[in-house]
């Protein structure tokens, strides 16, 4: 299992649980995008597999 954690004031807070990291990724981008703040994704052994920020999901589409 993969989760996705948002970075809060009082640190990271885990919001979803998914079987792949795929679909982690995918889930994470969209809400980092949707909401402005930055997520990352936590494999089951607790590393963390990436960190998504708005600016890094603007570079990769190319919005400004």
């Amino acid at each position: 299992m993969f989760t996705i954690e948002r970075m809060s004031p009082a640190g990271w807070t885990a919001e979803i649980e998914c079987k792949t990291e795929f679909r982690a990724f995918l889930n994470a981008r969209t809400k980092c995008m949707a909401t402005g703040q930055v997520y990352r994704v936590i494999t089951g052994d607790g590393d963390v597999a990436c960190v998504i920020t708005l600016e890094e999901c603007r570079r990769q589409f190319q919005a400004r």
